[in-house]
């Protein structure tokens, strides 16, 4: 068999992908129509288009693109052509329009970038997974001095991505490992997040008004046990703490980490703490800082939200992994 596919990409016997590429080529150009006759009419914008480009064609130039970046860069050149195509019908320029020109007028990145970048962030994510079957080929590839040797053959992902890592300052000992819990994530109960504080703006809301709310609310739960969790990041110092009575908690992460990260990671630092506290029909409730952690919990859209005071009664153990 010369050729089989599998889960939308066609292998060849010998990995060259060229039999994928003109079958991604083919695919694209039914969508290239569409693109040309919307573009012709009156009632479609450049933006419009443009986004009609990024949904139809280059999504699917993206799909397994770690798989068959691998392929030689003439035969990855003919994907290029799609994409200068596609941005003339945009933009309604000639065909001798330069494709850097091109790009920049659109706001995209040139394929060959985006492979890299779609690579660059496919290893960060699965530098976490040390379960993964991939994270011992990408991470410590035993064929390195060999491809070396032979400079005309294409290292596999592992080898290529190296030099980017380290130009991006990845360091793995930075990167907190990924487990899997032994209990299914759909018999786990969803936590109940109170944002009755966080209705008011802190902008224009005097502190008065919170500390009176503080109190209402700790009033309603009053048999609850409380913690406080808060993550900060000052320059490159990043830290995560809790507090529950006279007992304080803290961690020092990674100066790469996030506030968003810190934020979290207070939750996580909070459920050992909350263990060994005994159970009636209340149980701990956590007072966290961060609107946008909180809501990530539910599986809720973070990007647009502000960063407001919230509360959150936490599960009992064995409820969250």
């Amino acid at each position: 068999m010369e050729k089989v596919k599998f889960l939308g990409i066609i292998f060849h016997r010998k990995l060259s992908f060229f039999p994928h590429l003109c079958y991604l080529k083919n695919k694209c150009a039914k969508a290239l129509n569409l693109l040309r006759v919307i573009a012709r009419t009156s009632y479609a914008d450049q933006q419009t288009v443009l986004h009609l480009y990024r949904s139809l064609i280059r999504s699917k130039l993206d799909y397994g693109c770690v798989v068959y970046g691998a392929a030689r860069d003439s035969y990855l050149q003919m994907l290029d052509l799609i994409q200068n195509h596609a941005l003339q019908l945009c933009l309604g320029d000639f065909h001798t329009s330069p494709s850097s020109s091109l790009s920049v007028l659109a706001n995209e990145t040139p394929l060959y970038v985006r492979r890299k970048k779609l690579f660059i962030q496919y290893s960060l994510k699965l530098s976490s997974c040390l379960q993964n079957p991939s994270y011992s080929t990408v991470f410590n590839s035993k064929f390195k001095v060999s491809f070396e040797r032979k400079p005309y053959q294409i290292p596999p992902l592992g080898v290529r991505i190296e030099s980017d890592l380290r130009a991006v300052g990845f360091l793995r000992r930075n990167v907190s490992k990924c487990s899997i819990p032994a209990t299914p994530p759909w018999v786990f109960k969803q936590p109940h997040i109170d944002y009755s504080i966080h209705q008011s703006f802190k902008d224009n809301t005097s502190p008065e008004i919170y500390t009176n709310k503080f109190f209402e609310f700790c009033h309603h739960y009053k048999d609850f046990s409380r913690l406080y969790t808060d993550g900060s990041k000052m320059g490159n110092q990043v830290a995560a703490v809790v507090v529950y009575r006279s007992t304080t908690k803290t961690l020092r992460l990674p100066n790469t980490a996030s506030i968003f990260s810190a934020e979290l990671y207070t939750i996580l630092l909070a459920l050992p703490v909350i263990e060994p506290i005994p159970w009636g029909h209340s149980g701990p409730l956590c007072h966290a800082l961060s609107l946008s952690s909180l809501s990530s919990l539910l599986s809720m859209s973070w990007t647009s939200m502000r960063r407001r005071r919230a509360t959150v009664p936490l599960a009992t153990p064995g409820e969250w992994a």
